[in-house]
């Protein structure tokens, strides 16, 4: 019987002929970098579970955790989550099949399925959750070019040992701005632009402290700057630090720009001073109007001054 429940087991799960019995699908939200949960819960009867599945549609034929026999599958495991996925229980304890995803990132967005195949019931069981991952919040940092900056990264202060500490920048490939490993910088894949212009505020990284330095920087030095650590006791890679670094012409601090904000301003001075100009001219040319220096428009007005009030009188 065991041999015909195995066979049965092995035929569903290759050939994909089952029952699947489905959940509404629920909705998590999360930002980079933080841990989380994904649960599923299988039916609570007693019943072995057999195989479970946690899969997401456009990983193909790889699995994000895969349990069969009472062992995971290593082999079919996609590489994004080696190292980055556990179960809530590995006992599965009341049929609780959660996952923990951890230190996620943009690329972790999905719809995730958890199957497991309960012995006796002979059908899937199937949890659909939707996770949508938000960026962390981005520190913006403006410099002048040829000036020194520091990008701030503190890793977790808990006496856990920095295995390694990248910082990078998408745009420069394979390469980085520094790598630290093993208690050893690797110069070799250093992008060329930051030789030798980058250290970090302290190498012994007490209390966490992996900011980096950047010498002189020019303008091409603008970009979003992420600070990555893997930590001994998770055996796990977080991001820790997101920076957008704007480098602006000298004289320029604050990202304004000879012909936008400052210009900008100086357009509206010269027009406040022409507006003011006018109303003064205008005052003083109806002052004038009014009062008369001229002694000779005085005497020729004043007559008529005079003939205004015999008029009256008459």
């Amino acid at each position: 019987m065991s041999g015909v429940t195995a066979s049965l087991c092995s035929t569903l799960l290759f050939l994909g002929v089952f029952v699947l019995v489905s959940a509404d699908q629920k909705l998590i939200t999360a930002e980079s970098g933080q841990d989380v949960t994904l649960p599923c819960q299988a039916p609570n009867n007693n019943n072995k579970i057999i195989v479970l599945e946690w899969s997401r549609a456009d990983l193909g034929d790889k699995k994000i955790i895969f349990y069969r026999d009472g062992k995971f599958v290593p082999a079919i495991q996609h590489p994004s989550f080696k190292n980055r996925v556990d179960l809530q229980d590995r006992q599965m304890k009341d049929g609780d099949v959660s996952l923990i995803l951890k230190d996620v990132t943009i690329n972790d967005a999905g719809t995730y399925e958890c199957r497991v195949y309960v012995e006796g019931t002979q059908s899937w069981q199937l949890s659909s959750i939707e996770l949508r991952v938000h960026p962390p919040d981005q520190k913006l940092i403006t410099a002048e070019s040829g000036q020194d900056v520091t990008l701030p990264c503190r890793a977790p202060n808990n006496n856990n040992k920095i295995i390694v500490l990248e910082w990078s920048r998408a745009e420069l490939g394979d390469k980085n701005i520094l790598l630290y490993r093993n208690g050893k910088f690797a110069p070799a894949t250093q992008h060329p632009s930051f030789k030798n212009r980058v250290d970090l505020q302290d190498r012994q990284m007490k209390d966490g402290d992996v900011s980096l330095i950047l010498n002189n920087v020019t303008i091409n030095y603008t970009g979003t700057y992420e600070c990555h650590v893997y930590m001994e006791e998770t055996s796990s890679w977080k991001s820790i630090s997101f920076i957008y670094l704007h480098v602006v012409p000298p004289g320029q601090t604050g990202g304004d720009t000879e012909d936008g904000s400052v210009g900008l301003i100086a357009g509206l001075s010269f027009s406040a001073v022409l507006l003011v100009a006018a109303v003064v001219g205008f005052l003083i040319y109806r002052r004038r109007k009014l009062n008369p220096s001229d002694p000779d428009e005085a005497e020729h007005l004043q007559p008529e001054c005079e003939s205004d009030e015999q008029t009256q009188k008459t």
